[in-house]
Formats: structure tokens, C-alpha cells, sequence
């Protein structure tokens, strides 16, 4: 018997218990297209490695962590690490890119907050795909973006689907998005300045 969270009506699934929710490989590739990623790449929350390989075929140096193991062999995937908790012991990286686990926001927030936390001389990006609702909300406009303003967002269009890993890894295929997503781009380098809002065209 299935184990995949049970479809509901327009595609609105029921909540993964980890909020594994997985992107099509496009948004990757179409970050990779716009944004200078290069080095080690690293995904903290890399699930079944969606982000990881679609950099990998790319040529870049990408590699994933996650609190739980969902790949085989794998020899990009450096084991099961919590990436809020983690410490000291994590990967060095020069690009962080992720999908964090939402959590009604909360863990959205948290993982981006780790990641300044995390980072160091070498790193120079960090990117987060995270639902378009997170830009909006007067605790993170005076929080989040006062505390860590973005250098860029990237828009996705058109609108994606990004149903539960569970619900693919049953042998479900992905049907059309219900909502409407982003990149989130911090630009180590550069000093703070006004957010770019921009589009970025990948395929459905």
C-alpha cells in the first residue's frame, strides 16, 4: 500500500510531514543560467537531489546533505546532517542553493538565517526557492529583509509544480502548480544595496 500523501482536487496535496516538496529540475538550471555559481555548491536540504543533480549535469560541483537519506548511492549526498543544528561539522561551500522546508514560513526563515550563519570567507552566494507568498508579511519586512535584505529575486514563470517527494517517489507525475514561486539571491560580495526584482523564464 502507498505511503504517498493522497492527491487532493487542483493538485493540493496533503502536507509531507517533512515538507519535502520537490522542484522541477528547469528552476535550477534556470538559476544556474543567471546567477555566477561556481566552486562547491551545497545543498543542505537536498531530499532526493533534484537541486544537486541538475547542477551536476550542468558541470558544476554540487553536492547534498539532509536530516534524512532519500538517495541510494549517491556519491554526491555526504550524509544525514541537520543543517539548524549541525555545527561545527559541515561542509565547506561557495554557493549555497537550496528549497527549504517551509513550515508556514518558519523554516524558510530558519534555514536562510543558518545559512548567513554558516558563512565564511569563501562563500560568495546564497539561494533559496521558496513560495512567492514568503516576500510578503510585515514580521519579516521588519525582520528577515530588515535584518538580511535579498540582492535579487527571481520570478518564476510560468508557474511550476512542486508537489511532495513522497507523492513522486510513489510513481506519481507532477501535474499543474497551484502556486506561484521564487529565488531568493544573496550576493556575498557586494555590499547591501536595493533588492532587484526580476523574471526568469524556465520551462513548466
Amino acid at each position: 500500500m502507498s505511503t504517498a500523501p493522497a492527491a487532493k482536487q487542483a493538485h493540493v496535496w496533503e502536507r509531507d510531514p517533512l515538507d519535502w516538496y520537490v522542484e522541477p529540475a528547469s528552476v535550477t538550471t534556470g538559476l544556474a543560467r543567471v546567477e555566477k555559481l561556481a566552486g562547491r555548491i551545497w545543498d543542505p536540504c537536498c531530499g532526493g537531489g533534484n537541486i544537486v543533480t541538475a547542477l551536476r549535469e550542468a558541470g558544476h560541483n554540487a553536492y547534498g546533505t539532509d536530516v534524512v537519506r532519500r538517495v541510494d548511492d549517491a556519491r554526491w549526498f555526504l550524509g544525514e546532517r541537520d543543517f539548524l543544528t549541525g555545527a561545527p561539522k559541515l561542509p565547506l561551500w561557495n554557493c549555497l542553493v537550496m528549497n527549504p522546508p517551509f513550515f508556514g514560513s518558519k523554516g524558510a526563515e530558519a534555514f536562510i538565517r543558518r545559512a548567513h550563519e554558516l558563512r565564511h570567507p569563501t562563500a560568495w552566494l546564497i539561494a533559496a526557492f521558496v513560495d512567492v507568498r514568503f516576500l510578503a508579511g510585515a514580521a519579516r519586512a521588519a525582520g528577515l529583509y530588515a535584518d538580511l535584505p535579498p540582492s535579487r529575486v527571481w520570478l518564476v514563470t510560468p508557474r511550476v509544480s512542486c508537489p511532495p517527494g513522497s507523492y513522486l517517489a510513489a510513481g506519481n507525475k507532477a501535474g499543474n502548480g497551484s502556486a506561484d514561486w521564487c529565488w531568493l539571491v544573496w550576493d556575498l560580495r557586494h555590499p547591501r544595496g536595493a533588492t532587484e526584482l526580476n523574471w526568469l523564464k524556465v520551462t513548466p
